[in-house]
């Protein structure tokens, strides 16, 4: 298939610290099935206004969010349309400290047509993001609710509202460098309790040698339903993650897994970065099937009780030929193990 994606972005500001931008996008898509993340022909992909003093900012309007390393909510990179929402987003500094609040609807995308995407009302998120730096370690801490009228799980479909509470610590210190991240969610799903959890980590270590390598080992796990009749879904939803969550591939999501992620990189010239990794993934839950990167449901737990999901192996070469230019290349295969 073959993907094409046009931005015409323009900002506009003055002194007195009202801005704005207004950003159109046209992405178009040839030999796949039309898809809302891959196709959008014309739309407005970000107009907001900002209003913003020395410590606070405030955003109305349809934009693009990011919050944290993106594991709850990112911009799906991966696919040819990035997510975005409506709504308002407030941002304020103090010393050490930086909070974010957020009150939003996603934006449901009309692949065919011109201006026609819409706010969508029965997608609705808002929380808090507190961030505070350090000298040589940042922390995070912050609490989202998600509320969805229509969701797909495997204690089947029916409206969800769902709780995330969630720290991070990240940063570096001489050769090493770590991002650490647990959330726990709770709430409802129809008649259901949500109790489910995750816990993620990425630790690495550059090696003071030509090439710069470094070496990371990443570390995940989430959980799944142990029993879809039990009343309860334990389950975890990344809510809105970034789209290449484990690989290029963007074919599975962080619900009901554990891996391990070994990287290398390094540089054989300084405007060229490599990297190389292998993602071993499993099931976490035999009565929990696996899910996409957006959370949905992909495959049902019935007719194998095995566990090794995928073996995901991912190549990618990036040069910086200059201020405004950028070449890159990406090589995946994905190895179907046991379970498929």
């Amino acid at each position: 298939f073959w993907a094409q994606r046009i931005r015409l972005t323009a900002d506009v500001g003055n002194e007195t610290g009202v801005s704005g931008r207004l950003s159109l996008l046209s992405a178009l898509q040839w030999g796949l099935d039309e898809s809302p993340v891959q196709e959008n022909r014309l739309a407005v992909q970000e107009g907001y206004i900002d209003i913003a003093s020395d410590t606070l900012r405030l955003r109305t309007g349809r934009q693009e969010v990011s919050l944290g390393s993106q594991r709850l909510v990112g911009t799906r990179d991966g696919t040819n349309v990035r997510r975005n929402w409506e709504g308002f987003r407030a941002t304020g500094s103090f010393t050490d400290w930086t909070v974010e609040a957020i009150y939003l609807n996603l934006v449901g995308v009309e692949p065919s047509g011109a201006f026609n995407d819409r706010r969508l009302d029965e997608r609705l998120l808002s929380g808090i993001y507190f961030t505070r730096s350090g000298d040589w370690s940042n922390f995070d801490l912050y609490y989202l609710y998600s509320d969805v009228e229509e969701k797909l799980t495997i204690a089947g479909p029916g409206s969800q509202r769902r709780h995330s509470l969630g720290a991070r610590m990240f940063g570096e210190r001489g050769p090493w460098f770590w991002n650490w991240e647990a959330v726990y969610q709770w709430g409802d799903h129809e008649e259901e309790e949500i109790r489910a959890w995750t816990l993620a980590s990425n630790t690495g270590y550059r090696i003071d040698a030509p090439w710069s390598p470094a070496l990371m080992l990443s570390v995940n796990i989430a959980s799944g339903d142990s029993d879809p009749d039990d009343g309860k879904l334990e389950t975890f939803d990344a809510l809105y993650p970034r789209g290449n969550y484990f690989s290029d591939l963007a074919q599975l999501g962080p619900a009901n897994f554990f891996n391990l992620n070994p990287y290398l990189t390094f540089s054989p010239a300084a405007n060229v970065a490599v990297s190389l990794d292998v993602n071993f993934y499993w099931r976490l839950e035999e009565e929990d099937g696996i899910y996409g990167p957006p959370g949905n449901l992909i495959r049902l737990p019935g007719g194998s009780d095995e566990r090794f999901v995928n073996t995901a192996i991912s190549l990618s070469v990036g040069w910086q030929i200059s201020e405004h230019w950028f070449a890159g290349v990406s090589l995946a295969h994905s190895i179907p193990e046991a379970f498929i």
